[in-house]
């Protein structure tokens, strides 16, 4: 494994430096790779040094499952670079760890994570802005966790191991619906303290490792010689940084799943100019051959950049059918006046995406559809799009007797080929339907599927109760299908639609009494940022 080096003004942008790959598994502390890493933060304007911390792998093979796991198989290397990225310059004092901490048996330790963290810094009596560093792993015996350390701000190559951050159990799941399964071993966990008003809360974002697959991808049968995806996810959990005697512990108080498809491994940094915690991720290629992809010229993704951030809903009474105290992805708040304000973490697309809709090929704006109207109008077609890249947003209101709301995507003149997106308010679950996505045989076609409900709330001076629309926004890009719900559901993945100049229609659809879901308003940018229509295996913006 090596590391390329791309930047970018605007998020949507991209330039390569000319020598690729950038860094390389070239030294005797890195020889089996160079594994996942992050930035240093930039502390002064006027040193346009760079830093960035990794992984650096010397001992392969190693697994958490696969026990006893390689003393300092993984340790952690720094490279600078002084000419905006163009070159990098490996550290010779790496590795600056050769490996875990003394005297703890690992499942795992690799992917670091450094930035500041005020929160802590007022814990341990820390004037200023200290650095802090996690690696992240788990103990054998014990359960999932992250290893923190403080950084030397002037010497970033001196770390201090703390302590581990984290005591859970393996396999923590505090609900079976509301939030993920935090696994046996995790990967790429970054911290972050985010602000709403006066409100602030401490939040891990972490990728989770384990051996619980979820249902719906479980009772999937797959496709003959297709190997089954490797059983992990994207997990968030907001809590409290507490001292216990000399140790430094993060304490669970609440958590959710951050993206409820393939989406892997995220990472965030703060935007300087703007503030916002900035999230890139990976959706992975597992639901093809490694022939199918070779045929179309690339395997995985990166995501389009998210924005991550708490979100505050105020005097909230109810939800569609759940309990509110069932919803283990969400803190009830109880006011002064009575009320209830909930928090969790909010997630969206970053603001500049919007950007891609300028410059497209056509646009389209659909007002006020009421489905299901009588049989057989259980559906209203909507369009034919001329590119595989695009864009749909839609407000929808839902009355009491919906069963189901979405859309048919990418499908044919006959609906045989064709991929849906469906809310069902009665199981408060949001499904891509992948299963007559494609006429390939040996594709994993299991569904995606996450919980998602809408909420009721009460205007304090007139008691009038309303319940909040469900505002859905689904991006294309080829092969890649990205769903994001009200600011707070996301969920990437691959659809293999792959002939776009026949399966490319877009419908909408209700289940239940008639009229009981309108469609206000739905927007489409078809042809997003200009791009023409290609062949599939040959997509790019």
């Amino acid at each position: 494994m090596s590391w390329g080096h791309v930047s970018s003004r605007d998020l949507l942008t991209w330039e390569t430096t000319p020598t690729q790959p950038q860094l390389r598994p070239d030294q005797e502390y890195d020889q089996d790779g160079v594994f996942t890493g992050c930035f240093a933060p930039v502390r002064d304007a006027n040193n346009k040094q760079l830093t960035v911390f990794y992984s650096s792998v010397c001992n392969l093979p190693f697994h958490w499952s696969t026990q006893p796991y390689p003393r300092n198989a993984a340790g952690l290397a720094l490279a600078t670079s002084d000419d905006g990225g163009l070159t990098w310059a490996k550290s010779p004092k790496n590795p600056i760890l050769e490996g875990e901490p003394p005297g703890v048996n690992v499942t795992g330790f690799r992917d670091p994570y450094v930035a500041e963290w005020p929160a802590l810094d007022h814990l341990r009596g820390k004037s200023g802005n200290s650095l802090y560093g996690l690696i992240s792993g788990g103990m054998q015996g014990s359960g999932p966790t992250t290893f923190l350390y403080e950084i030397q701000s002037e010497a970033l190559g001196e770390w201090r191991y703390l302590d581990a951050l984290v005591d859970l159990p393996i396999r923590f799941q505090p609900s079976e619906k509301w939030s993920g399964n935090f696994g046996i071993n995790w990967e790429c966990t970054n911290f972050m303290t985010l602000e709403s008003n006066s409100i602030s809360h401490n939040f891990l974002i972490i990728g989770a490792e384990g051996d619980i697959e979820r249902n719906h991808i479980k009772d999937y049968i797959l496709p003959p010689l297709l190997p089954p995806r490797t059983v992990r996810q994207q997990v968030w959990m907001s809590g409290d940084i507490i001292k216990k005697g000399d140790s430094i512990k993060f304490q669970y108080r609440f958590g959710g799943i951050l993206d409820h498809g393939s989406y892997y491994a995220g990472n965030s940094f703060v935007d300087p100019p703007s503030g916002r915690r900035i999230l890139h991720g990976w959706i992975p290629e597992e639901d093809c051959t490694d022939e199918h992809a070779r045929k179309k010229g690339w395997s995985g993704s990166l995501s389009i950049p998210r924005e991550v951030f708490l979100l505050s809903i105020s005097n909230v009474i109810r939800a569609l059918n759940s309990q509110l105290s069932e919803i283990d992805c969400v803190e009830q708040q109880r006011e002064l006046d009575g009320s209830i304000t909930l928090h969790t973490l909010g997630v969206r697309p970053v603001l500049e995406v919007s950007r891609l809709r300028h410059g497209c090929l056509y646009s389209h704006k659909i007002d006020r559809v009421f489905l299901p109207r009588p049989i057989p109008m259980q559906q209203q077609h909507f369009i034919f799009t001329s590119s595989p890249t695009w864009e749909l947003e839609a407000t929808i209101s839902i009355s009491a007797s919906c069963e189901t709301v979405g859309f048919h995507l990418r499908h044919n003149h006959n609906f045989s080929i064709h991929t849906t997106v469906a809310f069902s308010p009665v199981t408060e679950t949001i499904t891509v339907d992948r299963s007559a996505s494609t006429p390939y045989a040996d594709i994993n076609k299991c569904p995606e599927q996450g919980p998602f409900t809408l909420f009721t709330t009460r205007e304090s001076l007139t008691g009038e109760e309303k319940q909040e629309k469900f505002r859905l926004r689904i991006i294309s890009d080829g092969d890649i299908l990205e769903v994001y719900a009200n600011d707070r559901f996301a969920l990437g993945t691959m659809v293999y639609s792959c002939d776009y100049e026949s399966n490319n229609g877009v419908t909408a659809f209700a289940t239940g009494d008639e009229n009981c879901a309108l469609f206000e308003e739905v927007r489409i940018w078809d042809g997003l940022h200009g791009v023409q229509l290609l062949s599939c295996g040959q997509l790019n913006i």
